[in-house]
């Protein structure tokens, strides 16, 4: 059953368009940089968010990163957070942080709070801006597929959105971490669909697949 996209209750969701997941210059690109390249995902977030434009969609960010203090101070740090604060990832006074200038925020992007934790439904006021906005469906992508945009996916079905993973609009550290990841989001998600077969939804130049 394919996702209806309305530009009044639909938005584009993007989760860490950042340098540190996606240019060479990051400080984990030997673990990202292979997925991140084979399937083009700076080209096609760019697509998408061109798309949405054109269809009237909002385009809303997810963004990740921490404060210097936090580096020091936190205390329970699960695996992830370990690589990424031994990294000092996302360092929000670093360029790391930054969103990649093929993405910088226009006036049809809302960029959320930063998510201090994989879902920004726990950690943002991701839920808050869309509910407010009469969201009830997102066209999901970003990085990364089986940390935050899985984490973002089930919590955004949890609360009761309808959801559209975008499957080669993402990337992970490594074929296995995208393949593990591919096969939760056909699972979670109430539909996959490549780039190429989302842009003209976005642009409302398509409906959408007919039901089985």
């Amino acid at each position: 059953m394919g996702v209806e996209i309305t530009p009044e209750q639909t938005a584009l969701l993007i989760t860490d368009p950042q340098v540190d997941f996606l240019k060479p210059e990051s400080v984990v690109w030997d673990h990202v940089g292979e997925t991140v390249e084979e399937n083009n995902v700076v080209d096609n977030l760019v697509k998408l968010r061109d798309a949405a434009r054109e269809g009237g969609i909002k385009v809303f960010y997810s963004p990740h990163y921490y404060e210097a203090d936090e580096y020091d101070s936190w205390q329970h740090l699960n695996t992830i957070d370990g690589m990424m604060f031994e990294t000092r990832m996302f360092d929000r006074a670093g360029s790391g942080s930054a969103f990649v200038p093929e993405l910088l925020p226009d006036d049809n992007t809302f960029v959320c709070a930063p998510h201090k934790q994989l879902s920004g439904f726990w950690s943002n006021d991701i839920n808050t801006q869309l509910r407010q906005r009469g969201i009830d469906t997102i066209v999901l992508a970003g990085m990364s597929a089986n940390l935050c945009v899985e984490s973002h996916l089930r919590d955004a079905v949890e609360a009761g959105f309808e959801v559209l993973v975008v499957t080669d609009a993402t990337a992970a550290a490594g074929e296995e971490a995208l393949q593990a990841a591919y096969t939760n989001f056909g699972f979670i998600a109430h539909e996959t669909a490549t780039t190429d077969e989302v842009i003209p939804r976005l642009a409302r130049k398509e409906p959408a697949p007919a039901d089985d």
